[in-house]
């Protein structure tokens, strides 16, 4: 999947697509690494950019909600723990509530990805 050079776009485009990060947790009980990358690099490029209008859509505070609440609930049952390890998953729950957080307060709370070993590239 290519993500378009727009934020807004390339968020719309992880958040509403058939084969996004989280509807393949939740449809295909499968965590892609790849899925997850882009998810996340959108958001933050979402969360970059200058211009978020004067009003919040209600598409992009659902996603950011959505993937803050929902990953975590969706990976457990799924047992991702044995296949990914425990450390990555505290590492992307983590990541995906700072960036929740930024959306929901307006700043950046986030420690360096590499901090965490992790650098959630495809």
């Amino acid at each position: 999947m290519t993500t378009s050079p727009n934020p807004v776009e390339a968020l719309r485009e992880q958040f509403q697509s058939e084969d996004g990060f989280l509807v393949e947790l939740r449809c295909f009980a499968r965590w892609n690494k790849p899925a997850f990358a882009r998810l996340v690099a959108a958001m933050q490029r979402y969360l970059e950019s200058a211009d978020h209008g004067d009003q919040l859509e209600r598409w992009i505070a659902e996603g950011f909600w959505l993937h803050d609440s929902m990953v975590k609930v969706l990976s457990s049952s799924v047992g991702c723990r044995d296949e990914l390890g425990q450390p990555y998953l505290d590492a992307a729950y983590q990541r995906l509530s700072e960036l929740a957080c930024w959306f929901f307060t307006g700043e950046s709370i986030s420690r360096e990805d590499t901090a965490l070993g992790y650098t959630w590239t495809e």
